[in-house]
């Protein structure tokens, strides 16, 4: 094997050995300066003490070490590896995202499969509650699909709820996304996700920093958390209770130094007291892409007409008349019935639908089962 195929022999062995610590794993390239050199040596018994391992997580490093069905392991990864499309892309690696070398304690490498260059692009996390409401992904579509009109890649988690529903705004705008797993890069988790697993793989980025082959396991989530906000200049959250891995997710993301934004919900649910809390520790009110915009180091003024253009395209197509935007005034995220609007506009509901329908026609509103309410196109 060349030198660099070496390497990565040795760092697949050195994070199967390890349990997938990170930690463990920079002491010892800390101490013997890189995998292979690590691997080897780290197996004479006096080596456990001085990397600073308790004596007992020295002997099972160094077992595991030993044990021959390691590198049979090694093998599959090797194997999973080399099918188009996937990579290992180490800590020393130039290809290793900048941002995540940053954190505290950075993986030892990547398991990849998907688009690489977005990477490169400026990225935001995005995280919230497993059950939103339907504010919760109203607002999602909305924020999600212009923040990727900008270019901005979503990274989340690719749980069900929030996550999910970012990743597939982020994609259904052609824009670019990344899920960081819990599991192996092959494995699918939550099930019901397995076409937004392909989808990603085809048009976005997979990675994680477990191999392949691992399964799921509540220790591995917090873990993955990390990953999520490190690769990101900062973090959105829309709708999170106060115990619950999404406000971990912000903490982590306020540890590492990067902004936290938070979406405000109502006072009467449950599902907006994370947020709140976030907001009264100093996260960012958003409610808009610009409160996003403001906060991270890029340029808003060329970026902002960028939206307006990707958001706005059917309405500037096409003046809207003063009804129009009286009716748009008093439309929100959150379903309508007719009765209400027309009460609140005090026109007749033969004048009101008239307007209602010209405005689904522009992509203005949207019906649904419990009335009409604002399309996300709408700034």
């Amino acid at each position: 094997m060349s030198v660099s195929e070496t390497q990565l022999y040795a760092s697949l062995l050195l994070i199967r050995a390890s349990g997938v610590q990170p930690r463990v794993c920079h002491r010892l390239l800390a101490l013997f300066g890189d995998a292979r050199a690590a691997c080897h040596q780290f197996l004479a018994a006096q080596h456990g003490a001085t990397c600073g391992l308790k004596y007992a997580a020295a002997l099972v490093l160094q077992k595991r070490l030993r044990d021959p069905s390691l590198q049979q392991w090694v093998d599959h990864d090797l194997a999973w590896l080399s099918l188009p499309g996937h990579c290992f892309i180490g800590l020393g690696s130039a290809a290793y995202p900048p941002l995540l070398r940053e954190i505290d304690d950075p993986p030892i490498g990547l398991f990849c499969a998907g688009n690489l260059s977005i990477f490169r692009a400026p990225k935001l996390a995005v995280v919230g509650s497993r059950h939103p409401t339907r504010y919760g992904q109203a607002v999602v579509q909305r924020l999600v699909g212009q923040l990727a009109d900008l270019g901005l890649a979503i990274t989340s988690g690719m749980a069900l709820g929030i996550d999910g529903l970012a990743h597939e705004a982020s994609l259904a705008r052609g824009g670019a996304t990344i899920a960081v797993l819990g599991t192996g890069p092959d494995q699918v988790y939550p099930p019901q996700h397995a076409r937004l697993h392909a989808q990603i793989q085809e048009r976005g980025l997979i990675i994680s920093e477990f191999p392949p082959g691992t399964t799921a396991a509540s220790r591995h989530f917090p873990q993955r958390n990390r990953l999520v906000t490190g690769l990101s200049l900062g973090t959105l959250v829309i709708e999170a209770r106060l115990k619950s891995g999404s406000l971990i997710s912000a903490r982590l993301s306020m540890e590492q130094g990067r902004e936290v934004f938070a979406v405000p919900g109502s006072v009467l649910s449950k599902l907006s007291e994370g947020c709140h809390q976030l907001l009264r520790d100093g996260a960012k009110l958003t409610a808009h892409v610009a409160d996003i915009l403001e906060e991270l180091p890029l340029d808003p003024q060329s970026l902002c007409g960028q939206a307006v253009c990707a958001q706005d395209s059917m309405a500037c197509s096409e003046p809207l008349t003063p009804e129009q935007v009286r009716l748009l005034e008093v439309l929100d995220l959150e379903p309508q019935s007719p009765d209400r609007l027309a009460e609140l506009l005090q026109v007749s509901a033969r004048e009101l639908m008239g307007a209602l329908v010209e405005l689904e026609l522009l992509g203005l509103a949207q019906l649904g089962v419990d009335g009409y309410r604002l399309n996300q196109r709408w700034p």
